[in-house]
């Protein structure tokens, strides 16, 4: 995000005249629930605040949201400093923490339809989302390369493959940061997380990411390069480590690669209480040290703030952390804050809520759905005929949009219900069935008679990170069943998976007449079945290979 001579000379000057306090203040990141009282955004100068999954003001509604983000900046005017808040979220596929919101697919449905202008839009419309509800900073996209499945983060990647992740990344970069029709980029991206978080040893979240430099340069960095190029504004770090050594810990990840090689002139943040892990529990200042002398700008501290605030004013006493280093965090967090006009004697307007567009962004999201889904195998099942008049849907998967939205849809881990507003893939094919079909449904493996095609749709439960780790490439055991009820049936099955990342699937595929991946499709399940019931067959492509076993060679 490019300014002009003027707004960096604008900061430089903000930045000569701020005491300690402020500037310390400006490094820290909160959680608004873990606020001892709103007031300590004015007492200690914060510089963002942060809603992550699950953490929607109560009710969930926009005017909720846009009171939060009023109530937040009204502190930061009382302040000694009087300048706007990053109001932060991660808006990961679509502003999944808002009820009634467009929820797009994952990253990974996005990476098999491999469309940089889809992304690019679904990002624009996300944006004006978040801006309408008074938030300008999306901790998105993510930029991770996965090398094994098994990495409970899977679905938020486009790819395993460097140049489609590079694509496409840097189109999330472009839409995020568009501008509203005022000229300015309203909403901050923020490509994450650096570096190497998809390549840990056996798919661990948060592992070690074993490899040379070389390696690292060749696989992992591209998307860096390319979101730098698009301007990208900030970038979170990763909680894995390289080589044993943690990446919110490295001087030569941080501070020689990512700011003086590629250029980086945004600022980096850390993840969610990451630099905690450091240092020892009750040496927490070792770890503010170790991290801001790594290169780090903005802390994401929760429940710590206070101590984060003390803890760099004291550093900086002890000359621990040289003032220069503080001044170049601030300066980068500054300039962002420029650069979304929030350093403007006059604000930037919300876009008002007349400006989004509900039924273009459930089109669009459909389209990207229908473009998403892989075709596995075909016995001349696909495209659906009209000879095919009675269709008999079954399993759970099929009537649940909390469970075909998956992880990070209202809240972190995903749950089940219908937990928004939207489609189910059983209410796309009814909606899409032609007027002599008959779409029946069961939620277990029981058929009627008389039936001319099943429809089993199967898959994963909803998690989000660490909690989606897998040791095994499989379906859960009742998925499992579920499909083995359905193997030896007289009449052609087409199944459905709904996934974050591929599964080994091979003892279905084997005995099922079609089978086609939906991913995680989000709240809009008439793309799948607009998917099957075109004239052309599915057109979207692995985003990473299949497996054949369980346990990937990582």
């Amino acid at each position: 995000m490019d300014l002009s001579v003027k707004k960096l000379a604008q900061v430089t000057a903000l930045v000569s005249k701020m005491t300690s306090e402020e500037k310390v203040g400006q490094m820290i990141l909160v959680d608004p629930r873990f606020l001892d009282t709103p007031a300590d955004i004015s007492t200690f100068n914060i510089g963002g605040v942060f809603v992550n999954g699950g953490g929607a003001p109560p009710p969930n509604t926009t005017e909720s949201w846009i009171l939060l983000a009023e109530t937040m900046q009204h502190y930061a005017g009382k302040s000694s400093m009087k300048k706007p808040l990053l109001l932060g979220t991660d808006a990961v596929h679509g502003h999944n923490n808002l009820y009634g919101s467009v929820l797009f697919p994952h990253n990974i449905g996005l990476g098999a339809g491999n469309n940089p202008q889809r992304v690019e839009e679904i990002a624009r419309i996300t944006s004006l989302e978040l801006a309408s509800t008074g938030f300008n900073w999306n901790f998105a996209p993510c930029v991770a390369v996965v090398d094994d499945p098994r990495w409970g983060r899977t679905y938020e990647s486009f790819s395993s493959n460097t140049e489609v992740t590079t694509r496409l990344g840097s189109a999330a970069v472009r839409g995020i940061q568009s501008s509203f029709g005022t000229g300015k980029a309203r909403v901050l991206a923020c490509a994450k997380h650096f570096i190497g978080d998809g390549g840990t040893v056996g798919g661990v979240d948060r592992g070690n990411t074993k490899m040379e430099l070389a390696e690292l340069r060749a696989r992992f960095l591209p998307p860096y390069e390319a979101a730098v190029a698009a301007g990208v504004g900030s970038i979170m770090l990763s909680y894995n480590q390289w080589n044993g050594t943690p990446c919110h810990a490295s001087r030569y990840l941080i501070s020689d690669l990512l700011k003086h090689e590629l250029g980086f002139r945004g600022f980096v943040v850390s993840d969610w209480d990451a630099i905690d892990d450091l240092a020892p529990k009750n040496r927490y200042i070792d770890a503010i040290s170790l991290s801001i002398n790594a290169g780090l700008d903005m802390i994401m501290a929760s429940r710590k703030y206070k101590a984060c605030h003390a803890g760099l004013l004291e550093l900086l006493s002890r000359g621990d952390i040289h003032l220069s280093r503080i001044n170049d965090a601030v300066t980068r967090i500054l300039t962002a804050k420029a650069a979304l006009g929030l350093l403007d004697r006059q604000q930037p307007e919300l876009p008002p809520a007349t400006q989004i567009d509900k039924t273009k962004s459930r089109n669009i999201a459909r389209s990207a759905v229908r473009e998403s889904v892989v075709l596995l195998k075909n016995e001349a099942i696909l495209p659906l005929k009209s000879k095919v008049k009675r269709i008999h849907v079954c399993g759970e998967f099929a009537d649940d949009l909390g469970l075909q939205c998956g992880g990070w849809s209202i809240s972190w881990q995903g749950s089940r219900g219908r937990i928004t507003e939207g489609t189910t893939i059983l209410e796309g094919l009814r909606n899409l069935a032609a007027p002599d079909m008959t779409v029946s449904y069961s939620p277990g493996a029981e058929v009627p008679d008389g039936i001319d095609l099943i429809i089993a749709v199967a898959g994963e439960y909803p998690y989000a990170e660490f909690h989606g780790d897998l040791t095994e490439l499989e379906l859960p055991q009742d998925q499992q069943a579920f499909l083995t009820a359905l193997t030896n049936r007289n009449v052609p099955v087409l199944c459905i998976l709904i996934a974050g990342r591929p599964l080994v699937i091979k003892p279905y595929l084997d005995k099922f007449d079609a089978t086609v991946v939906a991913w995680l499709p989000g709240t809009e399940g008439d793309g799948v079945a607009e998917a099957l019931f075109s004239r052309e067959l599915p057109t979207g492509k692995l985003p990473m290979g299949w497996p054949d076993d369980k346990k990937p060679t990582s």
